[in-house]
């Protein structure tokens, strides 16, 4: 019965899916919410919060954390027709023969 099914290929696909599935949303949302706070705009207790320039600047990197992500991604799913087409062989792309 174990000739049949792979455990460890079915960890691996559930934990990428977990971290890609949850994890780019979340930093994305975090990235958010540290851009409402950096700027000033979230509000305390009916207080305005202070304007945090540092804050920004790190929702600014988590944005393009998960763009880089999302790039990467697209890159790697289209990376033979990349190689076939431009003979660009990146991520794994297969050699022609």
């Amino acid at each position: 019965m174990k000739d049949w099914f792979n455990y460890t290929a079915v960890l691996q696909i559930i934990t990428a899916g977990l971290i890609l599935g949850a994890g780019l949303p979340a930093l994305f949302s975090l990235g958010v919410r540290l851009n409402a706070e950096g700027a000033g705009v979230a509000e305390h207790g009916g207080t305005v919060a202070q304007k945090n320039p540092a804050l920004v600047a790190l929702s600014w990197l988590l944005f393009g954390l998960v763009l880089a992500a999302v790039v990467v991604g697209v890159l790697f799913i289209a990376r033979d027709f990349i190689a076939h087409h431009t003979d660009l062989y990146i991520l794994g792309a297969k050699h022609k023969k």
